[in-house]
């Protein structure tokens, strides 16, 4: 059993039980009575509850409660917030009633499945939290079709999945749940060849910002904004229903490295991946990874062998320092090698901007390589998309703006609690506005920073007006809203 499973069991445990996780009583007549006299400040929803709420649907908790922290806990320890009270739901009832509540007591929503927002975006201060971690079934609607819950980790969703020999094209990481990276876009080693996480969206259970339950199928204006602007903005998926794909019988890795750059041989080395990796055919995969002086090459093939990828592997083994060259291996094993941390750390990660090739960049490079190789630490990643992800039935039945680019870009940086991050962030940032100012500008949603300006843009384009009609039809009063949730029009 991961450890993930036993906290989950823990917790399930105590939210059935009701042990001490419930809204204290009522409060005393001196308390009423300041509550009263509160007309124009903002509910204390802890203060001002008359009785205990008990549900079999939803539990309520309060800070002082024990699971309170480890439930409030996302990804990033950087990023951290503290909601006034934690909604943990057992069921699409249990969103209900705990939307219900958020309304009546005037306070602002956030949604937590995996908790991986690199913004934290499934918290919220001083508002409520819709807990979903304890909703992660995996159930076989048919032998292609898979309901899965939002908080089903990937690791769970590959574990349940692969023994059918059956896939969805979707992320690698372990830890990161199903809710967030579908609703966002996602993607992976698959999404060349069979689309984007939401691409493989049949049907989902919705709950409104009105508590109103929903079955929502193809075709429909709220799947088109859910498939890549359903980030806690208007509303809660408590299931999907996907279509999947057979699994590979094989998986194969090759890794090149090249140590102590500079920048002439960086850029000739990123000339020569975007040169190849054009070339590359939708069963194929890669990353160029920057990591101050040291670059990491990964490409990944999960189909038969192929002259473009000859072709790729001749070319960086004869300008790399370091080669590995793969053989096939079992899919399952593989995928395990890029679960990665799935316990919180301390880290910046974002967006870096879509490319269509190395023109794009050119006049940012230069700068871009000056700041990476006086920074020990800061990670500049290229990664492919392109292939299937670029399907116009796919564009037509998402919001997901970006779909032509077939490169995406991403800065990196972890540390310790120890170390004292500010000047690897300054240089974050400076990276950030020198690719703005060389009109790099779209950005991915689920790679979010709270510094991207015009973040509507960057993340939804041309969409973001048809995505506010939305905001108003399901979420009037605005209770989904944080820093960059989709705004209700004016």
């Amino acid at each position: 059993m991961t450890q993930i499973n036993k906290r989950r069991d823990f917790v399930k445990l105590l939210a059935v039980a009701g042990l001490s996780l419930y809204l204290p009583a009522c409060a005393s007549d001196e308390q009423k009575k300041q509550a009263a006299s509160k007309k124009n400040k903002e509910k204390d929803p802890v203060s001002e509850i008359e009785e205990a709420i008990k549900s079999n649907n939803v539990t309520y908790l309060k800070k002082s409660d024990e699971p309170f922290d480890e439930l409030n806990q996302g990804f990033n320890l950087a990023a951290g917030k503290a909601p006034a009270l934690i909604a943990l739901c057992l069921n699409t009832q249990g969103v209900s009633e705990a939307i219900m509540f958020a309304r009546k007591e005037g306070v602002k929503v956030a949604v937590k499945s995996g908790g991986h927002s690199f913004e934290n975006f499934s918290s919220i201060d001083d508002g409520l939290q819709i807990n979903l971690s304890l909703m992660n079934e995996v159930k076989w609607v048919d032998q292609t079709a898979v309901s899965i819950q939002p908080s089903c980790t990937l690791r769970e969703m590959y574990d349940a999945l692969l023994p059918n020999n059956r896939i969805i094209p979707t992320g690698s990481c372990g830890g990161v749940g199903v809710g967030g990276i579908t609703l966002g876009g996602g993607y992976g080693f698959f999404a060349r060849k069979y689309g984007l996480t939401c691409d493989a969206v049949k049907e989902v259970t919705f709950v409104d910002a009105t508590g109103e339950i929903h079955q929502v199928k193809r075709g429909e204006e709220l799947m088109w904004a859910l498939k890549g602007g359903g980030n806690g903005n208007f509303g809660v998926v408590t299931e999907f229903t996907f279509k999947t794909h057979p699994a590979p019988e094989s998986f194969t890795r090759h890794r090149f490295k090249a140590y102590k750059l500079d920048k002439p041989r960086a850029k000739e080395l990123m000339k020569t991946y975007f040169k190849y990796t054009k070339e590359l055919p939708e069963s194929c995969f890669a990353a160029f990874v920057l990591n101050y002086k040291t670059l990491v090459l990964l490409i990944t093939n999960y189909g038969p062998k192929n002259e473009a990828l000859d072709n790729m592997i001749k070319a960086f083994s004869e300008i790399c320092d370091d080669v590995s060259i793969g053989t096939p291996k079992n899919l399952a094993e593989s995928l395990r090698n890029y679960y990665g941390i799935e316990y919180p750390i301390y880290f910046k990660n974002a967006s870096a901007g879509y490319y269509e090739n190395y023109e794009t960049i050119a006049s940012s490079i230069d700068q871009v390589l000056d700041i990476v190789f006086r920074k020990r630490g800061l990670i500049y990643q290229i990664n492919t998309l392109g292939g299937n992800i670029n399907n116009p039935e796919f564009e037509n039945e998402s919001c997901y703006p970006h779909r032509s680019s077939p490169y995406l870009s991403e800065l990196q940086y972890y540390w310790d609690e120890k170390k004292d991050p500010s000047a690897l962030l300054k240089s974050f940032d400076e990276i950030q506005n020198i690719l703005y100012e060389n009109g790099i500008r779209k950005q991915y949603r689920n790679y979010p920073s709270l510094g991207f300006k015009d973040w509507e843009r960057a993340y939804f384009g041309d969409s973001y007006e048809r995505l506010q009609e939305i905001k108003k039809a399901y979420d009037p009063e605005n209770l989904f809203y944080q820093q960059q949730t989709v705004r209700l029009k004016k």
